[in-house]
């Protein structure tokens, strides 16, 4: 029964495929349409989007044919110019020497040691004032810019921070209970005080 039924849907496909029109060379019967003429299409002016400007290079700037014709050609390109100031002595001796300190206050009127000129020469310095206060100083940390203090209050031995925070060409001291609490605005500027005038010179 299988067989059959096989046999028989493959007489109808095979007869079905007579059932559709054979339209593959229709298009031999197509109508010839004449050429295009370009003449008569419309051509639109091309516009850069971008507009290139006219740049001349100064003779000293423009690169120099040594040697060499075509695609071998060598050529010498002047050097550029340095996009940095030009220092002068001036600035070389503004830059190194550290300026005298002197005590300003910020926002909550907290006391603060500021100076300006090279942070290097700023640290050395207020280590050098700090000896000549005879402040006591425990440990120093360069990197975090952190001098630790020992102070005696009230007969008691107190830790303190010398904190020094270093911009591009200005220095802050401040000084602090410990990393996150700043120290009583007077003991601050007794103690600031105290190193500026013992501040080498």
């Amino acid at each position: 029964m299988k067989r059959e039924c096989l046999l028989l849907a493959m007489t109808l496909i095979m007869s079905g495929c007579g059932l559709f029109p054979n339209r593959s060379l229709d298009y031999l019967q197509a109508n010839t349409l004449p050429p295009l003429d370009a003449q008569l299409a419309t051509q639109r002016e091309i516009q850069p989007l971008y507009v290139i400007p006219k740049v001349t290079t100064p003779t000293d700037k423009a690169a120099v044919l040594v040697q060499g014709k075509g695609r071998k050609q060598e050529f010498v390109v002047p050097t550029p110019q340095s996009i940095l100031p030009k220092e002068t002595p001036n600035n070389v001796v503004t830059q190194a020497v550290a300026s005298k300190p002197e005590i300003v206050f910020d926002g909550n009127s907290v006391p603060l040691l500021h100076t300006a000129g090279n942070s290097l020469q700023v640290w050395e310095q207020l280590g050098l004032a700090m000896k000549a206060a005879n402040l006591n100083v425990t440990d120093r940390n360069q990197s975090l810019g952190l001098y630790y203090l020992e102070l005696v209050q009230d007969n008691k031995k107190q830790a303190y921070l010398l904190k020094l925070t270093q911009t591009s060409i200005n220095n802050i001291v401040s000084v602090q209970k410990d990393s996150d609490t700043l120290a009583d605005s007077k003991l601050s500027q007794q103690i600031l005080l105290n190193i500026i005038k013992h501040w080498p010179s």
